[in-house]
């Protein structure tokens, strides 16, 4: 079988709007073959994909679902088992593809984000390798967030490639293209400097950042004469020095008009922060007194549950808990509505609390069971029962104290996981500077 996009060079080229639009002629002329079959083929190929569509889109339900709730196990029967089927129904798709792309790019309307996974998989790559290209027309048929999530998973060495194609060019994907680039850890140095020459705005400003973030002078100065504290706070306080001071003097002030102000001010450890949240108005309670980790916050957070309504933000409540005390909480967040319901849990923490809380050692600021560190704080990251928003700042916090910047994303695969955390962990620096941010802290109480 012909590939149905003509082999550029190695090197990405810009894409025009020309460019699109043949891609989309293509895929409209394979899907059109694809038809001419004969009725009793067709009919037969278009069940085959639709039975395999509707399993993979569960099954990506669920890996998603894996990711976020923690980093898997290596181990892990049930998140082995999902991969094995995934793979087992993308086979299904590829030998129908083989036969005639048209068998499953008509999936564009129905199925976008089941196409997309396989567009940029490695073994559709294989069998034609311009394919995943085909991925720039799906970004106005998914939501950006779900064109991301299955973008920063997908295992095709082409990948990067388009992406940079579509990055430094004038289409409207663009910017998620470039999104795409930092999730995946794939922006380099040269092609940021290239965007910001010949990207669009958004684009330059994203590569700015970007450049920011890992440590390159030009972005830095860039952000701290022209950057937009709303675009990235954490760009921001991650590359001034006086990240401090400029936090107290000008955010906190204007903290109800700059989203998540407050919850950086924990993760500076601002004395002014030290004060337990409002835990029934302020919607980010669980987050606060997670992060802060002050002991004095559990037992409000077992009267939240006690008479919490909400599934959502009864789970939030248990995992505040885990954050701070650690795996060997009494509750678990799979257990509820299983073994307990949020009002008898609430009764086992009670009694657990009560009664010399497991033996835990208490410290001023808690974290997985131990006292906060950065040791312990790496704890939380290979958590695998933490979900991704928890693991995402401790990971800011770990950057932020740490003077430090590694590329994590907890709902990339985990071995991406594990290699960021590795880096991490034997930052023996960075560990120095969070460890003393933390005595400073803990004096200022």
């Amino acid at each position: 079988m012909n590939s149905l996009i003509k082999p550029e060079t190695p090197d990405f080229t810009q894409l025009k709007d020309e460019d699109i639009q043949q891609l989309a002629a293509r895929m409209k002329q394979a899907i059109t073959q694809a038809s001419a079959t004969s009725p009793g083929i067709l009919n037969f190929a278009r069940e085959k994909a639709e039975t395999a569509a509707t399993e993979i889109r569960f099954l990506l339900m669920q890996h998603e679902r894996n990711l976020n709730a923690g980093l898997p196990d290596t181990g892990s029967q049930y998140y082995h088992l999902v991969n094995r089927k995934l793979n087992r129904y993308l086979a299904v798709l590829i030998a129908l593809y083989r036969c005639e792309p048209g068998y499953i790019l008509w999936m564009a309307d129905s199925h976008p984000q089941v196409l997309l996974w396989v567009l940029t998989s490695a073994d559709l790559e294989s069998l034609d390798e311009e394919a995943c290209a085909f991925a720039l027309l799906l970004v106005d048929k998914l939501p950006a967030k779900q064109w991301l999530q299955i973008v920063t998973l997908a295992s095709s060495t082409r990948v990067p490639l388009v992406l940079q194609s579509a990055a430094i060019s004038e289409l409207s994907q663009a910017e998620l293209a470039m999104q795409a680039l930092i999730r995946r850890g794939e922006l380099t140095e040269a092609f940021a400097s290239l965007c910001i020459r010949e990207g669009t705005e958004n684009v330059s400003v994203l590569a700015r950042y970007q450049l920011a973030r890992m440590g390159q002078e030009a972005g830095i100065n860039w952000i701290n004469e022209h950057g937009d504290p709303s675009k990235s706070l954490f760009t921001h306080l991650l590359v001034r020095k006086d990240k401090v001071a400029w936090l107290r003097r000008e955010l906190l002030p204007q903290a109800d008009a700059l989203t998540d102000v407050s919850v950086y001010a924990i993760l500076n450890r601002l004395p002014e922060s030290f004060e337990l949240p409002a835990f029934q108005q302020d919607q980010q309670a669980y987050l606060k007194a997670a992060l802060a980790g002050d002991p004095e916050a559990v037992q409000p957070i077992i009267d939240a549950i006690q008479i919490e309504t909400n599934d959502t933000r009864l789970e939030n409540w248990v995992h505040a808990l885990t954050l701070m005390l650690g795996e060997l909480l009494p509750v678990r967040v799979a257990d509820l509505d299983v073994k307990y319901d949020g009002q008898q849990a609430a009764e086992i923490l009670k009694i657990w609390w009560q009664n010399n809380h497991g033996g835990l050692t208490l410290s001023p600021m808690m974290r997985m069971g131990s006292a906060l560190s950065y040791t312990s704080s790496i704890d939380a990251l290979r958590s695998q029962s933490l979900p991704a928003e928890f693991r995402t700042w401790v990971w800011k916090e770990l950057c932020l104290n740490g003077g430090i910047y590694v590329a994590y994303d907890p709902m990339s695969w985990p071995e991406r996981q594990r290699r960021a955390i590795y880096t991490l962990s034997n930052n023996t620096t960075a560990a120095e500077r969070y460890n003393q941010r933390i005595r400073d802290a803990a004096v200022g109480r």
